[in-house]
């Protein structure tokens, strides 16, 4: 039997019930739980006609033993050992690395092989990195890193060297940082940083967009029209997740209708216009209207990739040399690499792979009860995914040939480890998913205004 608890009492029953709970980051949200049960509990009895002393000793006795009830929560609010997904992606980094390997001794690509195997691994231990950082300390830098990351691509606007038509690298000092990599980074951040304007209406819906439109339009001007589809798509998805969680004090049908109203239709007139409008010598719209009516010589590299699938046997080579068609084999056309050295069953077994991957992802994101941890999630989960359709639709022919990269699998240090730290945050996100409620205090945070202000 418990002593006579009064109000003394009940903080001395909390501090020894937070004795057994050994994650500290728990501490506040569970003794405000606790303590509201106690509450609410408190108030019944003063309804049924209890003293306060004596409806408090009640309600403290109904929770039951302090070590018990501590126990019994220390089981459920520590952090989770992704083991299983950790393994996943070793198995997943070991068969990119077996399959530049393959490359190599086949004599197409003995040195980016090597630099593959490099980057996969310290990609493999950023992400590990990353796994053990509580997402809630990123998210409390948010508006930092995302202003930073803004500054980064304004600083390559004008300092920035065109290369292939677009700016695709900031100069710092003797650092070259890839906004590629950067810009896809910033997406989970983006997540964090509306999350600042929780429960506020229209006006805070405003800067949500202003923060979403920033990174676009530097893309738009590097130029590199793919990045800024795929941010301006993978943010709108973050928003439309955080306003049907409201997030913001708005009408969410109506602001999720006209949000995707202007994702698809925006780019669709542009299009139209360019087409119809665009002048002789624009090789960007050439290749368009080359893919579009499938002939012409910007359209070469979409038809050898269809002839390729074409001949692709359902096991085994078919016998095209694709490294003497295209020079990143590697990189932007492994897909089809894989398709014509090794068969159809191949690439569907590559496909089912990253497919597994995402499936797990958004699993994480949204069968978590933290909304912070949800839209962060999905904005990893959206950059690897559109990334993965992209890269699989131009080896396919059924997209106009751009660079694309295909996570996990393609060559190329940024986008490598790119891929392998947006994992790192999915695994925090599952490391930390019994931790903390729906909802999640951030202390620190950023001014748009102030921030664009310093850039410009």
């Amino acid at each position: 039997m418990f002593l006579q608890w009064g109000y003394r009492g009940m903080e001395e029953y909390m501090n020894l019930l937070m004795e057994q709970i050994r994650c500290k980051k728990a501490h506040p949200y569970i003794r405000e739980e606790i303590q509201g049960h106690i509450e609410e509990q408190t108030r019944e009895n003063i309804a049924l006609g209890m003293s306060m002393e004596q409806a408090l000793e009640s309600a403290v006795q109904d929770m039951g033993s302090p070590v018990e009830v501590g126990i019994a929560l220390d089981r459920i609010h520590r952090p989770k050992a992704a083991w299983g997904m950790i393994a996943g992606m070793a198995l997943i980094s070991l068969a990119g690395i077996f399959l530049h390997q393959m490359m190599n001794k086949a004599g197409e690509g003995a040195t980016g092989s090597a630099d593959f195997a490099m980057h996969t691994i310290l990609g493999f231990i950023l992400m590990l990195v990353v796994y053990h950082i509580d997402y809630s300390v990123i998210a409390r830098y948010a508006g930092v890193f995302a202003g930073t990351f803004i500054g980064l691509g304004v600083l390559a606007l004008f300092s920035g060297r065109v290369a292939n038509g677009t700016i695709a690298y900031a100069h710092i000092g003797g650092l070259r940082v890839s906004i590629f990599a950067i810009m896809m980074l910033y997406v989970p951040l983006y997540g964090a940083v509306i999350y600042r304007y929780y429960g506020l209406g229209y006006k805070a819906l405003a800067k949500a967009v202003l923060w979403m439109a920033a990174p676009v339009v530097i893309a738009w001007h590097l130029p590199n029209l793919p990045l800024a589809l795929i941010l301006l798509v993978a943010m709108s998805a973050v928003l439309t997740v955080a306003v049907a969680l409201g997030w913001f004090q708005v009408s969410k049908k109506k602001v999720i209708t006209a949000l995707w109203g202007c994702v698809i239709g925006l780019p669709t007139i542009g299009l139209a216009v360019v087409l119809g409008f665009g002048g002789p010598g624009n090789h960007r719209l050439e290749r368009i209207r080359a893919f579009l009516t499938g002939s012409g010589a910007q359209n070469y590299v979409t038809n050898m990739l269809r002839n390729i699938l074409a001949e692709s046997r359902f096991i085994g080579s078919s016998g095209t040399e694709l490294t003497e068609y295209v020079r990143a084999y590697n990189s932007d056309y492994i897909f089809s690499y894989v398709l014509s050295n090794y068969g159809l069953l191949w690439g569907i077994i590559l496909c089912c792979i990253l497919a597994m991957v995402l499936v797990k992802i958004f699993a994480v994101s949204f069968k978590q009860k933290n909304q912070l941890g949800m839209c962060m999630g999905c904005g990893c989960g959206m950059i690897i995914l559109l990334n993965v359709i992209i890269h699989v639709g131009i080896n396919l022919g059924l997209l106009p040939v751009i660079g694309s990269f295909l996570p996990f699998f393609s060559a190329g240090g940024s986008s490598i480890i790119t891929s392998y730290v947006l994992m790192g945050i999915i695994l925090s996100v599952y490391r930390y998913k019994n931790v903390y409620p729906a909802r999640v205090k951030l202390k620190a945070t950023v001014n748009m205004g102030s921030y664009l202000k310093k850039i410009l």
